[in-house]
């Protein structure tokens, strides 16, 4: 609200074989990454062919930052500008996601936003 940011959260009818405790982690720590890093415009979650979708219209991520985004520790560039950034919360959502059999992926243009996609077809769940 402090923000003025839009929030358009489409109907979501999909039901989903998960931890709740885990899952909602994973969500508040994306959702928090997406408030930390839009200014202006606002955030859409949606859910197409069971796919959950979040996308900003924040700051992205640069291209060469992508494909570490998930690495432990990793902050980018903008996480080293944010200074509050400790590279914990993507690689953390990774690995949750991984056990819980839901692949994470991201795509981002720098200066126009960026767009999670955590898909929750089922999968054999891995167990150690």
């Amino acid at each position: 609200m402090q923000k003025k940011l839009s929030l358009q959260l489409d109907e979501i009818d999909l039901k989903v074989l998960t931890d709740e405790k885990w899952l909602s982690f994973v969500l508040e720590q994306l959702l928090s990454n997406a408030l930390k890093y839009t200014k202006k415009g606002g955030i859409h979650i949606y859910v197409k062919d069971e796919v959950l979708y979040i996308e900003d219209s924040g700051i992205g991520i640069k291209e060469e930052d992508l494909p570490r985004i998930f690495e432990k520790g990793f902050t980018g560039y903008n996480g080293r500008m944010d200074k509050k950034a400790s590279g914990l919360g993507l690689y953390l959502c990774a690995r949750i996601l991984k056990y819980l059999g839901h692949p994470i992926h991201m795509s981002s243009k720098q200066g126009i936003g960026t767009t999670v996609m955590i898909d929750f077809h089922v999968q054999d769940l891995q167990v150690e």
